[in-house]
């Protein structure tokens, strides 16, 4: 029959067209809800690692200006009060916000902020700053040496993984070329002769061409922007 059902399905043929608009819109149902659940799920995680990314680029720049102000003898509370209104700190201004609003809004005490924004930041590396200088300032101690210790360590730990990034850029660039560039040139040129010979078929070729090349282009361009580092 045109819809390639078994022999057997003869007595059910009436139906058949039903059947298979029934079964093709429960398998597009279920695709849109695989689709939106997944979204759903992971949207927020995809947000949050965009956030984590933005807040450790711009991290070692903050303390640093941080840590220049505490030289000035600006109190701790102030310090973040400024970094707060310094927009070109981007997420770290944001989340310096959140402690603000902690401090002015809810009436928390420094400590109590801080320690706040350490347990709802998406940033691992700022969570770990905020620790130490929640004992810093529940000790006593002066938070300008421990600014500048931990700024020159978040700068080294940025080279490390710019380094890294451009191993992995070269890396991925070689994968392109070999995948995506030299490999389907091949293919096109030995699909073209044995076309030319009558012994193949000209689909193939409109598959590489039209289909696998750009959409494996375009997946390697998601990849790229998802593990670039913020400017």
């Amino acid at each position: 029959n045109r819809f390639g059902f078994p022999a057997w399905t003869a007595a059910y043929r009436p139906y058949q067209p039903i059947l298979v608009a029934v079964f093709g819109g429960l398998t597009f149902a279920a695709l849109c809800f695989g689709s939106v659940y997944s979204f759903l799920k992971y949207y927020p995680a995809m947000i949050a690692g965009d956030r984590k990314r933005k807040i450790e680029h711009m991290l070692p720049y903050a303390i640093n200006y941080m840590s220049a102000m505490s030289g000035a003898g600006v109190l701790p509370v102030d310090l973040f009060r400024a970094l707060s209104n310094n927009e070109i700190y981007g997420e770290m201004c944001v989340e310096s916000k959140y402690l603000v609003r902690d401090l002015e809004v809810l009436g928390s005490n420094l400590v109590s902020a801080m320690k706040n924004l350490a347990s709802a930041t998406p940033s691992p590396m700022l969570q770990e700053f905020l620790q130490g200088a929640i004992t810093v300032v529940t000790s006593g101690g002066e938070l300008e040496p421990y600014f500048k210790i931990k700024a020159e360590q978040y700068i080294i730990d940025n080279r490390q993984r710019q380094k890294e990034f451009l191993e992995t850029l070269g890396l991925l660039g070689e994968t392109y070329v070999t995948a995506f560039v030299a490999g389907p040139l091949f293919l096109i040129i030995t699909i073209a002769i044995v076309s030319l010979m009558g012994g193949a078929d000209d689909m193939f070729l409109y598959i590489l061409v039209y289909g696998l090349i750009p959409v494996g282009s375009a997946m390697f361009l998601v990849i790229i922007s998802l593990i670039t580092p913020e400017e």
